[in-house]
């Protein structure tokens, strides 16, 4: 018998499947599907990444205006009464903690002669509660007033008096103007 011929596909539909019927094989729709899951994949774990540094981003923003809140309140103490405490900030942010730690600052760590006793380093930590991993850190140093004025030789007091009568007469210097010449 001699081999059969295969007919010309035609744009007629058939009626039975065959060579020529139109659609997609198997090969091809797994192709196709493999393409998209490799796409959806990239796109949940770029979605994932995402949602990870804008949670990262919102501590990162809380936290410092926290630490910034704590700092500037240990600041205002009484420069004798600082000292390393921890807390939370109540029902105004539950998920947050704080540390905070106080040291002197010598003449040997700022560099400046006579400045010891006069200065303390402040650092306070915030976390979120159950995540140890994530803290931030802000630090400063605080300076006592009162003993700055007094170390110049002078009582808190008299130092006060002292600078004041400098501004009233830097004042009047300022209020008097030279006078033309207006004779010729």
């Amino acid at each position: 018998m001699p081999p059969q011929r295969r007919q010309p596909c035609s744009s007629e539909p058939r009626r039975t499947p065959g060579p020529c019927s139109p659609g997609f094989t198997l090969l091809e729709v797994m192709i196709a599907v493999a393409l998209i899951a490799i796409a959806l994949v990239t796109l949940i774990g770029a979605q994932a990444r995402s949602v990870a540094i804008s949670t990262g981003s919102q501590f990162d923003a809380m936290a410092s205006m926290l630490a910034q809140w704590k700092l500037t309140e240990l600041s205002l103490q009484d420069f004798g009464q600082l000292t390393g405490s921890s807390g939370d900030f109540g029902e105004a942010h539950p998920q947050f903690t704080w540390k905070a730690e106080v040291e002197e600052v010598g003449e040997s760590e700022s560099g400046i002669k006579g400045s010891s006793g006069m200065l303390k380093a402040i650092e306070v930590t915030i976390q979120m509660e159950g995540d140890s991993a994530r803290s931030y850190t802000a630090r400063t140093i605080v300076f006592d007033r009162q003993q700055g004025k007094a170390g110049a030789g002078q009582t808190g007091t008299e130092a006060d008096k002292a600078k004041a009568d400098s501004d009233r007469e830097s004042r009047k210097d300022e209020r008097r103007e030279p006078r033309a010449n207006t004779a010729r």
